[in-house]
């Protein structure tokens, strides 16, 4: 399992980055890799919604689907996602910092099997983010 953890200061109330990033239909607004993101049925975001997505080409794949595995506002949200032979597991976490708030993005991932190119400890893996703070 390779895990990744990033963390971002915004200038904003935690309540409105946390609506923000916790919805799945906002991914391509920040995240550079993401194309469409939908949920399967309509409503906000809760714990055991399903979603699809469609992102750049990765390792030969572009579609994927999710689950909303845990849903805490206005502090945490887990989703769960297969696309194909990967199974990322992002938590995002939004705490109130001063007077902004910061967000951390933890994703574990696990590939079966690991392709030997991206063995190793995961440090040349990395989130290519458009800044959340122009997004939220």
């Amino acid at each position: 399992m390779i895990s990744i953890e990033n963390s971002e200061w915004i200038g904003r109330p935690a309540q409105v980055v946390f609506a923000f990033v916790s919805d799945i239909r906002n991914d391509p607004q920040w995240h550079t890799d993401m194309l469409e993101a939908e949920y399967d049925a309509l409503g906000p975001p809760v714990t055991g919604a399903s979603f699809r997505t469609r992102f750049k080409p990765f390792m030969g794949l572009s579609e994927g689907t999710g689950t909303v595995a845990a849903y805490e506002p206005p502090h945490r949200v887990v989703i769960t996602e297969k696309m194909g032979k990967f199974e990322p597991v992002t938590t995002l976490t939004v705490e109130a910092e001063g007077n902004g708030s910061r967000i951390t993005r933890r994703m574990d991932m696990v590939w079966r099997p690991l392709p030997p190119i991206l063995s190793g400890d995961g440090t040349s893996w990395g989130f290519r983010d458009r800044a959340l703070t122009t997004r939220c």
